[in-house]
């Protein structure tokens, strides 16, 4: 009888795209094991995704990635102009706002283009380095679960040799249409199948300028579609096709399509050689739940959005984020395992939301001949929807009255539990940092008295915790470099601000109360610790 191969790991991950790769980076870098397991032979070769917005350069810039994206990019957000026109030779040229415009006042990193076939190999090179096992050209063929673990077979697609992963814990990674939702029995609801598109990289001669200036994308109204230049002239065109009229993705041949990029340029005589046609899917679904047992669906296996404002992708990457942490301190023994949990809780309101935003600039740039689109809610600046989220509920005290939309103002945070924390340009050791590039090792006890040290130094004893205590200001190695701590967070002389890995707050000391105590019962609440009060984790 064959004998098959065992591997044990701490987390399996379905899916090795986008999301699947940031969940391995950011558990490796943590020291949880992890393996990755794509069906396909390696990274992608569309661009797909391509705008990273600055709060998910904030998470890579936490595992000292943002230089090496930087290096590598793409494109320049800020280097170019959003047109509109009938073509790229129509003397009617309207110009937008920059799509991710300057994010200096607000985070110590700017938003970078750098298209998803050269983010993809830098996310797994920093995986790998970290210890994390990725394994291309592999499918996942059954799984199951107990109290113990799960229990995943997976065969080689070139080989057809099949091994059993065991594993404390499953992301599913696998993307709309991957097949692990299903397996976990998970319904999805939402408008669906929106509209048709296809994909055309092709090389061109074309300059990437319209009226002498620069632009980084450009509405092409003949064609309903979008042209996006990129460096070394090898340019994307994205247009709708209309199966009710007929419309077959196979009608796309290399000859139409380097009709449609000519017609897009406006002028003949051009170069427009296509490299690869794809055809795609817009559609709005958002998975029933995002969590089954031991295994979390992040990104697209969790939830559908037209790419309209960048947030999908985006969105994916905060959810490996928001799961990232919570699985190291459980996996580490310094959380409860129902502070899991809260992964549903704290996201998914936030994804209804901003899968909201998506849909409504959908229905305000494009043409929507099928009338398939809901109706619109009131467009809110990108930067609210990726820098201002605010928690529902979760791993954090509620904080009373809520605010009746799910974003904050990006410009006004004040560091309210459920919120990102503010950032603020501090100095240590003559070293300029920001308040977060404090975050993201543990949990941060912000403050501006000493005394607050003794206060985190019992709690971490007792509850064998990683906690760390900063004091900014005169009592502290800190220097308040710009004079807004602590005004910026809220905060009275004696208080203090407990911050999560993830850079979200999760508690703010009462003035009237014991500093010890209450730092101790609120760790507890959230369920951290080993002896941490789980039950009270929403």
């Amino acid at each position: 009888m064959e004998t098959i191969s065992q591997t044990r790991t701490s987390v399996l991950i379905v899916g090795g795209g986008l999301t699947g790769l940031t969940a391995a980076a950011l558990l490796a870098h943590r020291g949880i094991g992890c393996l990755v397991v794509e069906r396909h032979a390696g990274t992608s070769i569309q661009y797909k995704f391509t705008g990273i917005s600055p709060r998910s350069m904030e998470i890579f810039r936490s595992i000292g990635l943002e230089n090496e994206i930087r290096a590598e990019r793409t494109g320049d957000q800020q280097g170019g102009g959003i047109a509109r026109a009938k073509n790229l030779a129509d003397p009617d040229i309207q110009w937008s706002d920059l799509g991710w415009p300057d994010a200096s006042p607000f985070s110590p990193t700017q938003p970078a283009t750098c298209d998803q076939h050269v983010l993809e190999p830098i996310l797994r090179r920093h995986a790998e380095r970290h210890g994390a096992e990725i394994r291309f050209g592999r499918q996942l063929e059954g799984i199951e679960e107990d109290t113990t673990g799960a229990r995943a077979r997976i065969r080689n697609l070139a080989s057809g040799e099949e091994e059993v992963v065991l594993a404390d814990y499953v992301i599913a990674a696998d993307g709309g249409y991957g097949g692990m939702r299903e397996r976990l029995g998970i319904g999805r609801s939402g408008p669906g199948p929106l509209q048709h598109w296809i994909s055309i990289i092709f090389d061109t001669d074309l300059p990437p300028i319209l009226q002498g200036r620069r632009f980084t994308s450009c509405f092409i109204t003949d064609l309903n579609g979008t042209i996006t230049p990129r460096a070394g002239g090898r340019w994307l065109l994205a247009l709708q096709y209309f199966p009710q009229k007929g419309e077959r993705p196979a009608d796309f041949d290399a000859v139409r399509c380097r009709e449609l990029a000519i017609c897009a340029a406006g002028r003949p005589g051009i170069k427009a050689e296509p490299v690869d046609i794809r055809a795609w899917e817009v559609a709005a679904a958002i998975a029933d739940r995002f969590r089954e047992g031991r295994a979390f669906l992040v990104g697209d296996a969790a939830h559908l959005m037209p790419p309209t404002g960048a947030f999908g992708g985006n969105t994916g990457i905060h959810d490996a984020h928001n799961l990232a942490w919570k699985l190291a301190m459980v996996l580490k023994g310094e959380a409860d395992p129902r502070l899991l949990d809260s992964y549903d809780a704290e996201r998914r309101p936030i994804v209804q939301a901003t899968l909201a935003q998506a849909l409504a600039r959908l229905q305000s740039w494009f043409k929507d001949p099928s009338k398939r689109l809901p109706p619109a809610v009131p467009i809110v600046p990108d930067y609210d929807v990726v820098l201002g989220q605010r928690l529902e509920a979760g791993a954090f005290p509620p904080a009373g009255l809520m605010s009746s939309t799910p974003f904050e103002s990006h410009a006004t945070l004040a560091a309210k539990p459920g919120t990102r924390a503010p950032h603020l340009w501090l100095e240590r050791d003559g070293q300029r940092l920001s308040s977060l590039d404090l975050f993201g090792k543990g949990l941060v006890l912000l403050a501006s008295k000493t005394d607050w040290r003794q206060a985190a130094e019992e709690a971490r004893r007792r509850l064998d915790l990683p906690l760390a205590c900063e004091i900014i200001g005169a009592e502290g190695d800190i220097v308040d470099i710009d004079d807004r701590w602590p005004a910026a967070y809220r905060l009275d002389p004696d208080g203090a601000v407990l911050v999560r890995p993830d850079g979200f707050v999760a508690w703010r000391f009462s003035p009237d109360e014991s500093k010890p105590d209450t730092l101790y019962a609120a760790l507890r609440r959230l369920g951290m610790g080993t002896t941490g009060n789980a039950d009270q984790v929403s």
